[in-house]
Protein backbone atom coordinates (compact mmCIF):
# COMPACT_ATOMS: atom_id res chain seq x y z
CA UNK A 1 0.00 0.00 0.00
CA UNK A 2 1.26 3.46 -0.96
CA UNK A 3 -0.34 6.45 0.74
CA UNK A 4 -0.16 9.67 -1.26
CA UNK A 5 -1.24 12.83 0.55
CA UNK A 6 -2.30 15.51 -1.92
CA UNK A 7 -3.39 19.11 -1.90
CA UNK A 8 -3.50 21.93 -4.40
CA UNK A 9 -4.11 25.67 -4.49
CA UNK A 10 -2.63 26.63 -1.14
CA UNK A 11 -2.33 30.24 -2.34
CA UNK A 12 0.03 31.12 0.49
CA UNK A 13 0.27 34.90 1.00
CA UNK A 14 1.74 35.08 4.49
CA UNK A 15 1.08 33.09 7.62
CA UNK A 16 -0.89 29.94 6.63
CA UNK A 17 -4.29 29.35 8.25
CA UNK A 18 -4.27 27.22 11.38
CA UNK A 19 -6.37 24.42 9.90
CA UNK A 20 -3.91 23.97 7.02
CA UNK A 21 -0.97 23.94 9.44
CA UNK A 22 -2.76 21.26 11.49
CA UNK A 23 -3.48 19.16 8.38
CA UNK A 24 0.15 19.18 7.21
CA UNK A 25 1.96 18.90 10.54
CA UNK A 26 3.31 15.37 11.13
CA UNK A 27 1.65 14.11 7.97
CA UNK A 28 4.33 11.41 7.85
CA UNK A 29 2.28 9.50 10.41
CA UNK A 30 -0.49 8.89 7.87
CA UNK A 31 1.17 9.16 4.43
CA UNK A 32 4.31 8.20 2.53
CA UNK A 33 4.53 11.18 0.17
CA UNK A 34 3.01 14.63 -0.23
CA UNK A 35 1.96 15.93 -3.66
CA UNK A 36 1.19 19.63 -4.18
CA UNK A 37 -0.73 20.26 -7.40
CA UNK A 38 0.29 23.85 -8.05
CA UNK A 39 -0.56 27.36 -6.86
CA UNK A 40 1.63 26.90 -3.82
CA UNK A 41 1.80 30.68 -3.56
CA UNK A 42 -0.70 33.39 -4.36
CA UNK A 43 1.50 35.70 -6.37
CA UNK A 44 4.77 33.88 -6.95
CA UNK A 45 6.64 36.19 -4.56
CA UNK A 46 9.74 34.81 -2.88
CA UNK A 47 8.47 35.80 0.55
CA UNK A 48 5.39 33.68 -0.15
CA UNK A 49 7.60 30.78 -1.22
CA UNK A 50 9.47 31.05 2.07
CA UNK A 51 6.22 30.86 4.04
CA UNK A 52 5.07 27.91 1.93
CA UNK A 53 8.41 26.15 2.47
CA UNK A 54 8.07 26.48 6.25
CA UNK A 55 4.56 25.07 6.05
CA UNK A 56 5.38 22.11 3.80
CA UNK A 57 8.44 21.16 5.86
CA UNK A 58 6.05 20.38 8.73
CA UNK A 59 4.87 17.31 6.84
CA UNK A 60 8.24 15.58 7.31
CA UNK A 61 7.62 13.78 4.01
CA UNK A 62 9.23 13.71 0.57
CA UNK A 63 7.29 16.25 -1.51
CA UNK A 64 6.61 16.42 -5.25
CA UNK A 65 5.01 19.54 -6.71
CA UNK A 66 4.26 21.40 -9.94
CA UNK A 67 3.89 25.08 -10.69
CA UNK A 68 0.45 26.64 -10.88
CA UNK A 69 -0.53 29.75 -12.83
CA UNK A 70 -0.12 31.91 -9.71
CA UNK A 71 3.35 30.50 -9.03
CA UNK A 72 4.36 31.35 -12.60
CA UNK A 73 4.06 35.03 -11.79
CA UNK A 74 7.46 34.71 -10.13
CA UNK A 75 10.19 36.54 -12.04
CA UNK A 76 12.97 34.64 -10.26
CA UNK A 77 12.09 31.02 -10.97
CA UNK A 78 15.49 29.64 -9.92
CA UNK A 79 15.29 31.34 -6.52
CA UNK A 80 11.69 30.19 -6.12
CA UNK A 81 12.72 26.58 -6.72
CA UNK A 82 15.72 26.91 -4.42
CA UNK A 83 13.64 28.15 -1.49
CA UNK A 84 11.21 25.26 -1.82
CA UNK A 85 14.01 22.72 -2.34
CA UNK A 86 15.45 23.61 1.07
CA UNK A 87 12.18 22.34 2.55
CA UNK A 88 12.40 19.12 0.55
CA UNK A 89 10.03 20.15 -2.24
CA UNK A 90 10.98 18.56 -5.57
CA UNK A 91 9.46 20.64 -8.38
CA UNK A 92 8.55 18.73 -11.56
CA UNK A 93 8.30 20.54 -14.88
CA UNK A 94 8.15 17.85 -17.52
CA UNK A 95 10.32 15.51 -15.46
CA UNK A 96 9.71 12.11 -13.89
CA UNK A 97 10.53 10.58 -10.54
CA UNK A 98 10.57 6.88 -9.69
CA UNK A 99 10.13 6.18 -5.99
CA UNK A 100 9.88 2.98 -3.98
CA UNK A 101 7.64 2.54 -0.96
CA UNK A 102 8.27 -0.87 0.54
CA UNK A 103 7.52 -3.40 -2.17
CA UNK A 104 5.66 -0.88 -4.36
CA UNK A 105 7.32 1.33 -6.98
CA UNK A 106 5.55 4.42 -8.28
CA UNK A 107 6.47 6.48 -11.31
CA UNK A 108 5.47 10.15 -11.24
CA UNK A 109 5.27 12.49 -14.22
CA UNK A 110 4.71 16.17 -13.44
CA UNK A 111 3.74 19.12 -15.60
CA UNK A 112 2.09 22.44 -14.79
CA UNK A 113 -0.10 22.26 -17.87
CA UNK A 114 -2.17 25.09 -19.29
CA UNK A 115 -5.62 26.16 -20.33
CA UNK A 116 -6.87 25.73 -23.87
CA UNK A 117 -10.29 24.16 -23.55
CA UNK A 118 -11.92 20.83 -24.31
CA UNK A 119 -13.67 21.56 -27.59
CA UNK A 120 -14.68 19.82 -29.86
CA UNK A 121 -14.69 16.52 -27.94
CA UNK A 122 -16.20 17.91 -24.75
CA UNK A 123 -17.31 21.22 -23.38
CA UNK A 124 -18.21 24.41 -25.21
CA UNK A 125 -15.98 26.24 -27.63
CA UNK A 126 -14.54 29.52 -26.41
CA UNK A 127 -14.58 32.85 -28.17
CA UNK A 128 -12.05 32.70 -30.97
CA UNK A 129 -9.18 35.12 -30.62
CA UNK A 130 -5.49 35.26 -31.30
CA UNK A 131 -4.83 34.93 -27.58
CA UNK A 132 -6.89 31.74 -27.41
CA UNK A 133 -5.11 30.30 -30.42
CA UNK A 134 -1.77 30.96 -28.73
CA UNK A 135 -3.08 29.25 -25.61
CA UNK A 136 -4.04 26.18 -27.62
CA UNK A 137 -0.51 26.06 -29.01
CA UNK A 138 0.74 26.19 -25.41
CA UNK A 139 -1.65 23.37 -24.52
CA UNK A 140 -0.22 21.16 -27.25
CA UNK A 141 3.34 21.96 -26.18
CA UNK A 142 2.62 21.09 -22.56
CA UNK A 143 0.90 17.87 -23.63
CA UNK A 144 3.93 16.97 -25.73
CA UNK A 145 6.20 17.46 -22.72
CA UNK A 146 3.93 15.21 -20.65
CA UNK A 147 3.98 12.64 -23.45
CA UNK A 148 7.79 12.65 -23.42
CA UNK A 149 7.85 12.24 -19.64
CA UNK A 150 5.44 9.30 -19.74
CA UNK A 151 7.43 7.72 -22.56
CA UNK A 152 10.56 7.91 -20.43
CA UNK A 153 8.72 6.16 -17.58
CA UNK A 154 8.13 3.18 -19.85
CA UNK A 155 11.79 2.23 -19.48
CA UNK A 156 11.27 1.76 -15.72
CA UNK A 157 9.51 -1.09 -14.00
CA UNK A 158 6.82 0.55 -11.89
CA UNK A 159 3.73 -0.80 -10.17
CA UNK A 160 1.81 2.45 -10.53
CA UNK A 161 1.98 5.57 -12.69
CA UNK A 162 0.76 8.90 -11.34
CA UNK A 163 0.45 12.16 -13.27
CA UNK A 164 0.63 15.46 -11.39
CA UNK A 165 -0.63 18.60 -13.09
CA UNK A 166 -2.18 21.89 -12.11
CA UNK A 167 -4.66 22.23 -14.96
CA UNK A 168 -7.48 19.74 -15.47
CA UNK A 169 -7.20 17.04 -18.17
CA UNK A 170 -10.97 16.47 -18.26
CA UNK A 171 -14.20 18.39 -17.70
CA UNK A 172 -15.34 15.65 -15.30
CA UNK A 173 -13.74 17.40 -12.33
CA UNK A 174 -14.83 20.94 -13.17
CA UNK A 175 -18.04 20.63 -11.18
CA UNK A 176 -20.02 23.87 -11.07
CA UNK A 177 -17.34 26.00 -12.70
CA UNK A 178 -19.00 28.22 -15.35
CA UNK A 179 -18.72 26.69 -18.82
CA UNK A 180 -17.42 30.00 -20.08
CA UNK A 181 -14.32 29.43 -17.95
CA UNK A 182 -13.55 25.88 -19.11
CA UNK A 183 -10.92 27.12 -21.54
CA UNK A 184 -9.04 28.64 -18.60
CA UNK A 185 -9.18 25.58 -16.37
CA UNK A 186 -7.59 22.85 -18.47
CA UNK A 187 -7.37 21.31 -21.89
CA UNK A 188 -8.27 18.17 -23.75
CA UNK A 189 -4.72 17.58 -25.02
CA UNK A 190 -3.61 16.59 -21.50
CA UNK A 191 -6.39 14.00 -21.30
CA UNK A 192 -5.58 12.58 -24.72
CA UNK A 193 -1.93 12.22 -23.75
CA UNK A 194 -2.75 10.51 -20.44
CA UNK A 195 -5.04 8.05 -22.23
CA UNK A 196 -2.17 6.81 -24.39
CA UNK A 197 -0.33 5.44 -21.36
CA UNK A 198 -1.07 3.04 -18.47
CA UNK A 199 -1.69 5.82 -15.97
CA UNK A 200 -3.38 4.83 -12.71
CA UNK A 201 -4.09 8.20 -11.14
CA UNK A 202 -4.07 11.90 -12.07
CA UNK A 203 -3.88 14.62 -9.42
CA UNK A 204 -4.71 18.22 -10.37
CA UNK A 205 -5.99 21.43 -8.85
CA UNK A 206 -6.98 24.86 -10.22
CA UNK A 207 -10.75 24.25 -10.47
CA UNK A 208 -11.82 25.76 -7.15
CA UNK A 209 -15.52 25.11 -7.82
CA UNK A 210 -14.92 21.64 -9.19
CA UNK A 211 -15.71 18.21 -7.82
CA UNK A 212 -13.16 15.77 -6.41
CA UNK A 213 -13.48 12.75 -8.70
CA UNK A 214 -13.63 12.26 -12.45
CA UNK A 215 -12.17 10.23 -15.30
CA UNK A 216 -10.53 10.79 -18.65
CA UNK A 217 -12.43 9.60 -21.76
CA UNK A 218 -10.64 6.22 -21.48
CA UNK A 219 -11.43 5.86 -17.80
CA UNK A 220 -8.24 6.95 -16.00
CA UNK A 221 -9.05 8.08 -12.47
CA UNK A 222 -8.70 11.86 -12.01
CA UNK A 223 -8.83 13.64 -8.68
CA UNK A 224 -9.17 17.38 -8.20
CA UNK A 225 -7.24 18.11 -4.99
CA UNK A 226 -7.73 21.88 -4.82
CA UNK A 227 -8.16 22.51 -1.09
CA UNK A 228 -11.37 24.46 -1.69
CA UNK A 229 -12.80 21.25 -3.17
CA UNK A 230 -11.44 18.69 -0.70
CA UNK A 231 -11.40 20.82 2.43
CA UNK A 232 -7.68 20.33 2.95
CA UNK A 233 -5.16 17.54 2.52
CA UNK A 234 -6.52 14.19 1.32
CA UNK A 235 -4.73 10.84 1.25
CA UNK A 236 -5.03 8.41 -1.67
CA UNK A 237 -4.15 4.77 -1.12
CA UNK A 238 -2.65 2.81 -4.00
CA UNK A 239 -2.24 -0.92 -4.13
CA UNK A 240 -1.87 -3.59 -6.80
CA UNK A 241 -5.59 -4.23 -6.92
CA UNK A 242 -6.75 -0.67 -7.57
CA UNK A 243 -5.30 2.68 -8.59
CA UNK A 244 -6.95 4.31 -5.58
CA UNK A 245 -8.64 2.03 -3.09
CA UNK A 246 -9.67 4.79 -0.73
CA UNK A 247 -9.55 8.52 -0.31
CA UNK A 248 -9.94 10.27 3.02
CA UNK A 249 -9.12 13.60 4.61
CA UNK A 250 -5.75 13.39 6.36
CA UNK A 251 -7.03 15.15 9.44
CA UNK A 252 -9.89 12.63 9.86
CA UNK A 253 -7.69 9.56 9.48
CA UNK A 254 -5.10 10.85 11.94
CA UNK A 255 -7.69 11.84 14.56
Amino acid sequence: MVRIAAVGDLHIKGEPPADLVAAITDLDETADLLVVAGDITNGGRLIEAEAAAELLALSRLPILAVMGNHDRRCLRRKAFYSILARAGVDMLDGEIRVMSFGSETVGFAGIGGSGGGFWPDAGPDAVHSRALQRLRVKARLEATRLDQALQSLESHEVDHTVVITHFAPTINTLGVEPEAKYWMLGNIELGRTIDRFPVDLVLHGHAHLGNPIGRTPNGVLVRNVAQSVTGGVVVHELDRESAATATWPAFERSA
